[in-house]
Parts: C-alpha cells; sequence; structure tokens
C-alpha cells in the first residue's frame, strides 16, 4: 500500500436591505476548542443574492468551492487570468474591502490567485493579512507533529490510502479519491484529535485537525473592525460547512452569507448554485 502524502513547507508571505426566509430550524453549528455547543437559527437558502454594491459592501470569498472548482487534489487547483483579473478589479474598486477567507495557507492562497488581493485569512482564521502585514495566531507544534504521526500510522494499519496535507497548523485529511471510506477516516481524525487536543472540522470530502480556536468568523470579525471594511456591510460566501462561522459573523454585524451549491441547512440567507453564478454575480456587481 502506497501512502499519498503531501506535506507544504510553510513559509511567511512576502448597507442594504434583504429579507429573511420564513423556513428556519435551529440546529446545532459548531464546537469550540473546549467543547462547548452553540446553537444558531439556519436557514433553507434559496433566493439569490442581492446585487453587490462596490461602494457599500465588503466581501469575504471562500475559494475552493466558491472562487474555483474542487479538485481531486488540492496543489491542482489553480484561478485562470480571467479570475485573477476579475478579483484584482473588483479588489481595487471596492478600495480593497474585498478579502478571501480560506482553509488553505496564505502561501498556497498567492501561490493561486497573485498578488492582487490585499487581505486574507488562511487556515480558517489562523493566519490573516492586512496589506503587507501578516499576522498568525500561537499554537504548540509538537501537538500536530505528534498527530500527524498517528494518522500515518493508522491509516497504514488499515489500508487507506487518503492524502494528508500538511497546512503547518492543522492537517488535512483528503478522501476524495476514496469516498467508501468516508466512515473509517473522520473515526481517525476524531480519535486523534481527541488525543492531542486538537479540533475537528468537517468538509466537503475532508475532515481537518486544527490547532487553533479561530474560525473563519474570528477573521471576518477582526477585519470588519478597521477599515477598508468598517462602516461598510459585510457579505460571506462560501460553500462549506467551515464557512458557516462567517455566515454568522457577517450576520452579527448587519450583513448576510450566501451559500454556493447544493440547498441545505444554512446560516447564509441567500444562495448561488455554483463558481460560475457567484463569478457572474461578481461581475454584475462590478458592471453596475
Amino acid at each position: 500500500m502506497e501512502l499519498l502524502s503531501v506535506v507544504r513547507v510553510y513559509r511567511p508571505l512576502r448597507g442594504a436591505c434583504y429579507t429573511q426566509p420564513s423556513r428556519a430550524i435551529s440546529l446545532f453549528t459548531g464546537q469550540t476548542m473546549r467543547g462547548a455547543q452553540h446553537t444558531s437559527v439556519l436557514n433553507f437558502p434559496s433566493a439569490a443574492p442581492p446585487q453587490l454594491n462596490i461602494d457599500d459592501h465588503a466581501l469575504f470569498l471562500d475559494l475552493d468551492g466558491t472562487l474555483v472548482a474542487i479538485e481531486e487534489r488540492p496543489n491542482d487547483v489553480r484561478a485562470g487570468p480571467q479570475l485573477r483579473a476579475l478579483l484584482n478589479g473588483l479588489s481595487s474598486d471596492m478600495s480593497n474591502a474585498l478579502a478571501i477567507v480560506t482553509g488553505r495557507s496564505l502561501a498556497d492562497l498567492k501561490d493561486i490567485i497573485g498578488d492582487g488581493v490585499y487581505h486574507a485569512a488562511g487556515i480558517h482564521g489562523f493566519e490573516i493579512q492586512r496589506g503587507a502585514r501578516v499576522s498568525r495566531d500561537q499554537f504548540e507544534p509538537t501537538q500536530l507533529a505528534a498527530a500527524r504521526e498517528d494518522i500515518g500510522r493508522m491509516l497504514q494499519q488499515r489500508d487507506l490510502p487518503a492524502l494528508i496535507e500538511d497546512k503547518h497548523a492543522s492537517l488535512a485529511l483528503h478522501y476524495r479519491q476514496i469516498p467508501d471510506a468516508e466512515a473509517a477516516i473522520q473515526s481517525i481524525a476524531r480519535e486523534v484529535a481527541s488525543a492531542h487536543g486538537l479540533r475537528v472540522l468537517q468538509g466537503k470530502m475532508v475532515v481537518e485537525l486544527i490547532a487553533t480556536a479561530r474560525t473563519k468568523g474570528y477573521a471576518v470579525t477582526v477585519l470588519m473592525a478597521a477599515p477598508p471594511f468598517s462602516g461598510r456591510i459585510p457579505i460571506a460566501i462560501g460553500d462549506d460547512r467551515t464557512d458557516e462561522d462567517a455566515f454568522l459573523a457577517a450576520k452579527r454585524m448587519g450583513g448576510f452569507g450566501v451559500l454556493v451549491g447544493e440547498r441545505r441547512a444554512s446560516a447564509a440567507d441567500f444562495m448561488l448554485p455554483s463558481t460560475e453564478a457567484v463569478i457572474a454575480w461578481l461581475n454584475d456587481g462590478r458592471q453596475s
């Protein structure tokens, strides 16, 4: 059995109105580092979001599954020249009140989209870029080193060729190529996370063990506290359950979330059906 493993080398990076959907339920949406639960009213969004206003809105965009299609291997993802030009131009039009908020590292993000976006958050809020300044949360590296060793051993023992992505502050186990192994891989992730005091994040065909309590919602909140975001209405757009914290943060500050992809229970108030629809919505807003 060949254990597929990708190890990333960590390096530092050089007012709108809307209607609430009537159908809502209250569901468990997440866990803190210490395991405390919190709940929120979730919707089943189906309506498209109102038009983007480049003068009033602030944008917080997920990457994979939102701006670019999800690939079987994370390092196969690339942003084409049209998407790069759109993000660069839209960021400029919005006085840089646009941020990419992703589970990827900032180094990966730069490789994919280039230098045109001045604000970003990587590894679910672990690292936050504001212009030329990057801040990072503190964590204990030995936790993840021991966890990675345990994961590799357990995958080998069970003959599971999952892809391990080391993001420095988290470990992601991708199983898109072996979907039938989902239950086994998630069981391994929970066991290892419990043994090493790590947090588990569920994504699309991926489960992540993360050493920080920060979330995408934390990143949105921090960025909204200062120019060029402050005073604007936040819009968070994403496709995955890891984006729910960003939706909640945007809503708390008078904005809203937009779910991308299949309709499901979400803290988002609106939805767009695909990455293509997201790009079209951004282009329409820029041209209005």
